[in-house]
């Protein structure tokens, strides 16, 4: 049986062949695949980078309104709180002011009180006390030198002389009924008044300081009303404006 050598080494030729054209299309397949991620990762980097860019100047450009409005929202609220803190002071200022007002009205009224001198009255008289607080001072006056005075309901010195009867005995005026108004000597007087609300009634010894006005020296606690005015009252309630001389 013959052999041909041609086709002997034709097989292993075809075969070799064959192997050639797969590796190159395998190498083939794998050239383009590389050109492809490089076009693609290229591309990514290359149109990245710009809208990184592009997003990068777009916050750039609006930081400042932002800051700018961060700033005024920062100063309204400064102002708001500035404005607060300068009531507060002013509040706090006024409460001390007040608060200091009051303890000198308590201390004045706590001297006051240690200064006055009470005598208990007789049993047998009308009198139930006698006081007499030596820092009682004359209320002032709008009348000139020489004084004259005057009983007239009008007048401005029996405006004054109520006013120091109210200051003496601590009757509020719209609660004080004037019952007497009479002379004591010289230029000194006496105001027999009482109190709606307490019915207490009280005999009030004013003294007349020149370009002073009328200085309370003594009041009494009376037990009735003796004033001449009352006496001759027929139960009927009193016009706190009458008085006699």
């Amino acid at each position: 049986m013959g052999y041909d050598v041609d086709k002997l080494y034709d097989g292993p030729r075809s075969e070799r062949r064959a192997k050639r054209k797969k590796v190159n299309r395998v190498l083939n397949i794998l050239i383009i695949l590389v050109i492809v991620l490089i076009v693609f990762f290229g591309g990514k980097l290359i149109f990245g980078d710009k809208n990184v860019d592009e997003s990068v100047s777009s916050n750039q450009t609006n930081q400042p309104a932002s800051n700018e409005g961060k700033a005024t929202q920062d100063d309204s609220e400064d102002k708001a709180k500035e404005s607060e803190e300068d009531t507060d002071k002013t509040t706090d200022e006024q409460g001390k002011k007040e608060t200091n007002q009051e303890n000198k009205d308590d201390q004045k009224a706590t001297e006051s009180d240690e200064n006055t001198v009470v005598t208990e009255g007789d049993p047998e008289s009308n009198i139930v006390k006698t006081i007499v607080n030596p820092t009682w001072k004359p209320i002032g006056t709008e009348q000139a030198e020489p004084h004259t005075t005057s009983f007239q309901s009008d007048s401005a010195d029996r405006n004054e002389m109520e006013m120091a009867a109210s200051y003496a005995t601590g009757f509020d005026r719209s609660d004080m009924v004037v019952w007497w108004l009479g002379r004591n000597g010289g230029n000194s007087i006496t105001a027999t008044v009482s109190s709606k609300t307490t019915k207490q009634v009280v005999k009030v010894y004013l003294d007349w300081v020149p370009n002073e006005g009328w200085k309370p020296t003594k009041i009494e606690e009376l037990k009735e009303n003796d004033s001449e005015t009352y006496k001759n009252y027929n139960n009927n309630e009193p016009d706190e404006n009458e008085a006699d001389e």
